[in-house]
């Protein structure tokens, strides 16, 4: 709730401030919508004309120059690259230089024949010309050259003013791109636009024909030399074949035939080198097995050959036999010696039959090396010719190489030569119009509706960001927050503007400024009885009898406020006398028009009495007693014995006694006084005093012990919009007594608030 409440507060406060400066939000707020609205009616109309390119990733395969001319469009760099030319300066002067926009009035308006014209133009020919003079006198080139430069610097200038006015708009995930030109011409703008597409187009094609054109001059001296090479490694292998008689090339059946032979002769060698180290090896692996003939059985040859095998089998056999016999016979059967007797014939038979096999491993091992010992000799005497002929070849063949390189560099440039030359005569590229320009026929600006509306969006906030920043500097004391937060003073109540002075009596009327005795219904009048029941109420024992009433600073209206607060008080019922102890500015007499000959001077210095200084006023229960003459030292005889005593008298005559005094930071008089009265009341003009000033009133107060009753703000706003209304609206509810005063508004001046409801 308490979160609610402070919410609550705070907008409240913004709309006080908004009310309370509106007149500076409207007026910031019509200066800049009237001065938009103005300038888009009467701003000249811009035109803006379109138009639309597309620009292709590859140019298209005519010929095969294309490898020398490509282009990588593949990235975004390149589109990039694109936007930078058609913005260039190059392409700008381009189209100036073909739509002769140099004395164009687009660029060069005329000057108009306006009496504000003319005088501004002659202050900047004047301008000019003393910046030329000084500039002549500082310049040490001669003038030939100084007339050149100020052409460069126009021309520069309109480049600029052209380049300025161009915008280059890609379109999204596409390769179109808009081209746009502002100018106050619409047909110039359209035609400028084409131009410029056209240039860029031109000179897109010129940048490659030029790379082709420097392709065809550089072929054109390489072809000449390549010539001459390819002369000069031909002549050179047709001596080196004169020399060593060399009919045919290398590369014919001769070289190839030659090179077969001496392979099937190394690969002869090698397979009879290997048949022959396998015979010696079994032939040596026979010999090592023969003191042992049962183990000659593990030789291959041995065991794969077919008498062998057959005279094993026919052992099995045998012993299979003797095996069965054995079972019937003894060993001397007839049967079992047989059996024996076969078993040795098988076995010598064996015996030479593996002899044999031996013997024929030897002779297939003498037979191997044989053979293998002519066909390394044959190898040999091959490659001494092999040897020699690849001497030859190896020269040769560089020779040849030169000559054959030569010649295909030369038809390699002479193809690109021939490609280059018709590629010159070829005007293809990779960009192209799609939509020219057509005459606009709206401007773009200005516009009218989005600046109208953007200036009443800008003319608010600014309006009300204006209010309160002046509010923020604003440092016075305009409402009760302000009183409780800043000062830490009670607050009192609010007392409204009203008239004090008239057309007719300039110098004052009394009736104007007792407001609570003239028009006892008003707003002034309420306000005023109010303070004083806020006065009464100020302390808990008892209401305050002697009330100082001052302010920080001067014309806050604390006299006024005296005046009004002791006739409300009188009228309450209460014996009230006024003193007017402002020995500075004295006033109170002037309130009540009366004289002030003799007054509180008067007692103080004891010229005269008391009961001869109280003057009776017209309002029952209220008398005053003027300043009397001024004297030269108020601070000395306001502090003296003589005013404690005159007090203390008056104590006992009177209910209350109200002084006025003069401003608190001015003299040190309310500060004298206020150590001998029981409150002091502090009268501040609200949104006219500052804080500061009032701090340093009540610092000044608070150093001498005074008792300070709280603050009266003076001269508060309770208009309708004002953050007082709706406390005090009841207020302008008159009976018949304010329907009376109606008819007196004319002949008098009217309060401000409190006679209207």
């Amino acid at each position: 709730m308490e979160e609610n409440r402070e919410e609550q507060i705070d907008l409240r406060d913004y709309l006080r401030v908004i009310q309370k400066r509106k007149w500076t939000i409207i007026t910031f707020f019509a200066i800049i919508v009237i001065t938009v609205t103005i300038h888009a009616f009467t701003a000249t109309p811009i035109y803006e004309a379109t138009t639309r390119l597309i620009i292709d990733k590859e140019n298209p395969n005519v010929v095969s120059i294309q490898e020398v001319m490509a282009i990588d469009a593949s990235g975004t760099d390149y589109y990039q690259t694109q936007y930078k030319i058609i913005e260039s300066r190059t392409v700008a002067r381009e189209a100036i230089k073909r739509l002769h926009l140099e004395g164009s009035e687009e660029f060069f308006p005329k000057p108009k024949d306006g009496f504000i014209s003319s005088l501004k133009r002659s202050a900047q020919e004047a301008i000019t010309f003393w910046k030329d003079s000084i500039a002549s006198l500082l310049r040490t080139g001669d003038i030939a050259t100084s007339k050149i430069l100020e052409g460069y610097e126009q021309e520069s200038s309109l480049v600029s003013d052209f380049i300025d006015r161009l915008k280059v708009s890609p379109i999204r995930n596409s390769r179109l791109v808009d081209v746009n030109f502002q100018a106050k011409d619409s047909v110039l703008a359209t035609k400028i636009v084409n131009t410029l597409a056209d240039a860029y187009i031109d000179q897109n094609l010129e940048i490659k024909l030029r790379a082709a054109q420097d392709a065809v001059r550089w072929l054109h001296n390489r072809i000449d030399d390549e010539r001459k090479m390819v002369e000069k490694a031909e002549q050179a292998l047709l001596r080196y074949k004169e020399k060593h008689g060399i009919v045919t090339d290398f590369s014919s059946d001769v070289e190839n035939i030659t090179a077969q032979k001496l392979a099937q002769l190394n690969t002869k060698v090698v397979e009879e080198e290997s048949k022959r180290v396998e015979a010696e090896t079994r032939y040596k692996q026979a010999m090592a097995l023969a003191s042992t003939p049962d183990m000659l059985d593990s030789i291959p040859e041995v065991l794969n050959n077919e008498v062998i095998r057959q005279i094993k089998l026919m052992e099995v056999e045998l012993y299979k036999r003797m095996s069965e016999l054995s079972k019937k016979y003894g060993q001397k059967h007839p049967q079992m010696l047989a059996i024996e007797s076969e078993l040795k014939t098988l076995k010598k038979r064996k015996t030479q039959e593996v002899n044999q096999v031996v013997n024929s491993l030897g002779n297939e091992y003498r037979v191997a090396l044989a053979k293998e010992n002519s066909l390394k000799a044959a190898l040999a005497k091959q490659k001494k010719e092999s040897l020699e002929l690849n001497q030859k070849a190896i020269e040769y063949g560089v020779l040849r190489r030169e000559a054959e390189s030569a010649r295909q560099m030369y038809e390699l440039l002479f193809k690109r030569f021939k490609e280059t030359s018709l590629t010159e005569d070829m005007r293809t590229g990779n960009i192209r119009i799609i939509d020219r320009a057509e005459v606009p026929k709206y401007p773009v600006k200005p516009k009218k509706k989005l600046n109208i509306l953007l200036a009443i969006i800008v003319g608010l906030v600014t309006g009300i960001g204006l209010a309160f920043f002046f509010d923020y500097l604003d440092n016075t004391i305009k409402i009760p927050e302000d009183v409780k937060q800043h000062l830490k003073i009670p607050y009192l109540g609010p007392t409204p503007l009203f008239e004090t002075e008239s057309k007719g009596n300039p110098s004052g009327n009394p009736d104007l400024e007792l407001v609570t005795l003239n028009s006892p219904k008003s707003t002034a009048s309420e306000s005023y009885r109010g303070i004083r029941t806020s006065i009464l109420f100020s302390s808990a024992e008892s209401a305050p009898q002697t009330i100082l009433i001052t302010s920080a600073g001067p014309r806050e209206g604390k006299t006024i406020t005296a005046a009004n607060l002791a006739v409300t008080m009188a009228q309450a019922g209460s014996k009230v006398i006024i003193l007017d102890c402002d020995m500075r500015r004295p006033k109170v007499h002037k309130v009540f028009g009366m004289a002030r000959d003799c007054g509180i001077s008067s007692l103080l210095v004891g010229s005269s009495g008391i009961q001869e200084a109280i003057i009776h006023t017209k309002i029952p229960n209220l008398d005053i007693i003027p300043c009397g003459p001024i004297p030269p030292n108020p601070s000395e005889i306001l502090g003296s014995a003589r005013m404690t005593a005159l007090l203390n008298a008056l104590r006992k005559q009177y209910n209350h006694i109200l002084i006025d005094s003069p401003p608190s930071t001015a003299v040190t008089d309310a500060v004298v006084l206020s150590k001998s009265v029981d409150g002091v009341i502090l009268v501040i003009r609200a949104g006219d005093t500052a804080r500061e000033i009032v701090k340093n009133g009540i610092a000044q107060l608070g150093d001498v012990g005074a008792h300070i009753l709280g603050a009266v703000l003076n001269g508060v706003n309770m208009g309708r919009d004002s953050y007082y209304y709706y406390q005090y609206y009841y207020y302008y509810y008159g009976e018949d007594e304010e329907k009376k005063r109606k008819s007196r508004r004319k002949r008098k001046p009217k309060s401000k608030y409190g006679e209207e409801a």
